[in-house]
């Protein structure tokens, strides 16, 4: 037996509380078994112990590091104790005006790209202060909610600016490579060549490869491959569609065909997937 829609948690803010910034709770049961969060969301580590779990892949926790979970990703924790903080707000708290669209697009990561920051200890003593501040202010019974939305922005600008880059490479990305991954995200099921991409941005095919390349070492093929391998594990692991109907809902008008795409691209079978999921959830 695999898991189901019904075994997976769809968790949601408290209404009428559109952000909040606390210790995290160790009975906070939905943390620990996969769940979907409804919300945007920023689990702060304070040391190195326990792992986040994020659309199948474990993630170590590392002392400031910063998780950043989208809304729709499945997300669940282990051992993490009281040693994280989190930062939650709401979708259309703070994403409705332009300059804040992309600080989220620069902070949430996408299907392409890993679902955290670590920050230099530099960084730590303000967003220390911010984080205080926020907390205090959403326990407020007149919270001054114009107050923590711009409060929200200063902290992850904060972050944005003390984020360690390994590489020495700015963690803005091209505005056009968020764009195409938007477009993925929106018309992969059934928008498969990446000329039709390299349109919707004025570009040539040949020119928004060689940015994409630059900028993921990936082809804009691949990045739609990734997107589709992405939703047929959320399906498999999350429902019981057969995978027949998984193919037709990705856009595979032949289900065998399917079957050897996803081969290609993972080294395995649907079917050897969806059996490992099982004996997971067993």
């Amino acid at each position: 037996m695999h898991l189901t829609d019904k075994s997976i948690l769809s968790v949601q803010l408290v209404s009428g509380q559109p952000c909040c910034a606390d210790e995290f709770d160790d009975t906070q049961d939905p943390f620990y078994s996969p769940h979907r969060h409804e919300y945007w969301e920023i689990v702060w580590c304070l040391n190195d112990v326990g792992s986040q779990c994020i659309d199948f892949v474990e993630y170590q926790n590392r002392s400031n590091r910063f998780f950043t979970i989208t809304p729709g990703q499945v997300h669940s924790s282990q051992c993490m104790g009281n040693n994280v903080r989190f930062l939650v707000f709401a979708t259309g708290f703070i994403d409705t005006h332009p300059r804040n669209i992309q600080l989220i697009n620069s902070i949430f990561a996408s299907f392409d790209r890993v679902p955290y920051i670590d920050c230099c200890d530099e960084g730590i003593i303000y967003l220390e202060s911010i984080f205080s501040l926020l907390s205090e202010e959403c326990k407020r019974i007149d919270c001054d909610w114009d107050l923590v939305e711009s409060l929200v922005s200063s902290f992850m600008r904060y972050l944005i600016r003390h984020s360690k880059k390994s590489d020495g490479s700015s963690i803005l990305y091209d505005g056009r490579v968020t764009a195409l991954v938007e477009l993925i995200d929106r018309y992969y099921r059934q928008e498969k060549k990446s000329g039709f991409y390299a349109d919707k941005l004025s570009l040539t095919t040949k020119r928004l490869n060689e940015i994409v390349k630059r900028d993921k070492g990936k082809s804009v093929t691949q990045l739609i491959h990734d997107r589709l391998v992405l939703e047929a594990n959320r399906e498999m692991t999350f429902s019981e569609k057969s995978i027949k109907k998984i193919a037709l809902n990705l856009g595979f008008d032949d289900p065998a065909y399917f079957s050897r795409f996803y081969r290609s691209q993972t080294g395995e079978t649907p079917t050897h997937f969806r059996l490992q999921c099982s004996d997971s959830a067993r």
